[in-house]
């Protein structure tokens, strides 16, 4: 099941609970909100799957921004880790897009928090060869200069990709001309 998440977002946003209201009073949960949550397993905003997973963790690792926006309006935490040490921010680094990314870091989620195989996600956006997400978290000051437990630093990882990316086309090229001089002449 697809869900219009500019209707979850839309849905959310309509439903908001004023803040200086008595603090017992339950947050409404839009119903586009909750189908996407029962579709992905979770029963509400603040539940866990089997590993830690968060709602928000999921919609930021698919870049589903409306959802992630939606659950930080009702209150969900960037900050939450999984079993793994990863947050949010880690996940959308992965495979969100800019504006999940941006939002979550607006939202607190610690840009170099350090998980549990102690990568942050400026490693793992440069170890995944995600240059803008490089690029994007550097101008938002994450910090180069931390480093793996192998001594590599995202740039470091990010010069690896890149020469790894070369030997590649290079091999791939001198391949093709092989091909090129082993074809048979036709008469």
């Amino acid at each position: 099941m697809h869900t219009d998440t500019a209707f979850v977002v839309r849905e959310c946003l309509a439903s908001r609970v004023d803040r200086n209201a008595d603090s017992h009073l339950e947050k409404v949960v839009p119903a586009a909100l909750s189908a996407w949550l029962a579709s992905h397993g979770f029963p509400d905003p603040h539940s866990r799957s089997v590993n830690g997973e968060t709602p928000l963790m999921r919609a930021a690792q698919h870049g589903e921004d409306a959802v992630v926006e939606a659950l930080l309006e009702l209150g969900t935490r960037a900050d939450a880790l999984d079993d793994n040490g990863n947050h949010a921010l880690w996940f959308a680094c992965l495979h969100g897009g800019p504006a999940t990314i941006l939002r979550l870091i607006d939202a607190g989620a610690p840009i170099d928090h350090v998980n549990d195989e102690d990568i942050t996600c400026l490693m793992q956006a440069a170890a995944s060869g995600r240059l803008c997400v490089l690029q994007m978290l550097l101008a938002h000051g994450a910090k180069a200069e931390l480093c793996a437990p192998d001594g590599r630093s995202a740039l470091d990882m990010a010069a690896d990709l890149g020469l790894q990316l070369l030997q590649t086309a290079r091999q791939m090229e001198g391949a093709g001309t092989q091909r090129i001089l082993a074809a048979p002449v036709l008469p």
